[in-house]
């Protein structure tokens, strides 16, 4: 069921994922001896992203597959799975621009919710297109995260944002666990 938020709870929301990225960022970036200012000021970001939608793309093969007539359906649960864990890169991208750059203009959830209110979708197609533009046209590193396709993206696949909350903080808590035991 599709729940129509408004722009406070949506914001709060988005608002809580990113304290949460937050938490799982200082333990694996600092963890691993890096900052926010590497990570923007490299292309990381955008690999570890398009990956991501690499393996989102990859669980609706049965929606673009025409050669192969064995191709499973479609897991939507898959599916939300995958575009949770690109949301956790743009989450961090997110935080990484207001590290190293605090004067980027609108904040993190008010970007996110300018996207969603409008409501127009994409495909992972067009959102990789995207990403690739924007890294071709900036050079290595990108002046804004791309919440903007990230959020058509999700409208583009249907993808309720309650669903999309809820599987976020629940791949959070197992992505905490997963630095318990050494990931």
């Amino acid at each position: 069921m599709t729940i129509e938020f408004n722009k406070e709870t949506f914001t709060k929301r988005w608002t809580e994922m990113l304290e949460a990225q937050k938490k799982l960022d200082e333990r694996i970036i600092q963890g691993n001896g890096l900052t926010y200012a590497d990570l923007y000021n490299s292309d990381r970001y955008q690999h570890a992203l398009l990956d991501e939608l690499g393996e989102l793309n990859h669980e609706l093969k049965a929606n673009w597959c025409w050669w192969k007539k064995t191709q499973a359906p479609v897991d939507r649960a898959k599916v939300l799975e995958e575009f949770v864990d690109c949301l956790h890169f743009v989450l961090s991208w997110q935080l990484a621009t207001l590290e190293v750059e605090p004067n980027v203009g609108c904040l993190p959830a008010e970007a996110a919710w300018n996207a969603y209110k409008r409501g127009d979708g994409c495909t992972t197609v067009q959102a990789v297109v995207y990403v690739k533009g924007v890294s071709k046209f900036f050079g290595h590193a990108y002046t804004t995260p791309p919440v903007s396709a990230l959020i058509r993206l999700m409208n583009g696949l249907e993808l309720d944002y309650g669903d999309v909350y809820n599987a976020y903080m629940a791949k959070n808590r197992v992505n905490h666990e997963r630095q318990d035991n050494g990931y």
